[in-house]
C-alpha cells in the first residue's frame, strides 16, 4: 500500500514541475506584453526625444538642447536636471505630466546659470502603475510648441 502511495507521488512530481514551468512561461510573456503596450509612446522626433540613461537631445532650429538627470528618475526622491540651451533660447516653464496615468502636472522649479543652463529639480509621486510613464514639457519664450521629454518609471 505505502509502496503504491510513493509511485503515486512520485508520478505527479514531474506533473507539478511540467506545470510549474508553463505557469512561470505564462507570467513572464503576460508581463513583456504590458511593458510593449506601455513603452509606446507617441512622440516625434523634431520636439521631443526619449530619456535613455539620464540624458537626451532634442534638435532645435537654434541648435541642439539637451537635457541631463543627476540619476535615473525614481519616485517620492528629488531628481536634479540640467537643460544645456542654444544661444538665445530661453525656458519660459517646465513641469511633468504622467502618459499612461493621470498624476497632475508636477513643475518643475529652473533657475537660470551662465552659459545657457538652467538647473532645477522634481519630484514624482507614486501610483498604482508599476510601469509608469512620463512627459516634461518645457515651454521655450518665442516657441510655439513645446518641448516633450519622454521617460518610465518602475516600481
Amino acid at each position: 500500500m505505502i509502496k503504491k502511495l510513493t509511485n503515486a507521488v512520485s508520478w505527479q512530481k514531474p506533473q507539478v514541475v511540467v506545470l510549474a514551468v508553463i505557469l512561470l512561461v505564462a507570467v513572464v510573456l503576460l508581463n513583456l506584453n504590458i511593458l510593449t503596450k506601455n513603452n509606446n509612446y507617441n512622440y516625434d522626433n523634431k520636439s521631443s526625444c526619449l530619456l535613455t540613461g539620464n540624458s537626451c537631445e532634442v534638435n532645435l532650429p537654434a541648435g541642439i538642447l539637451t537635457v541631463v538627470m543627476a540619476r535615473l528618475p525614481t519616485i517620492e526622491e528629488q531628481i536634479p536636471l540640467t537643460f544645456r540651451l542654444p544661444q538665445g533660447e530661453m525656458i519660459d516653464a517646465a513641469y511633468i505630466e504622467g502618459v499612461n496615468m493621470f498624476m497632475g502636472k508636477i513643475p518643475v522649479p529652473l533657475k537660470h546659470n551662465e552659459n545657457g543652463e538652467w538647473t532645477g529639480w522634481f519630484m514624482l509621486g507614486a501610483c498604482s502603475e508599476p510601469t509608469m510613464q512620463w512627459r516634461m514639457v518645457i515651454t521655450l519664450k518665442n516657441r510655439p510648441e513645446p518641448v516633450l521629454v519622454y521617460f518610465t518609471t518602475q516600481m
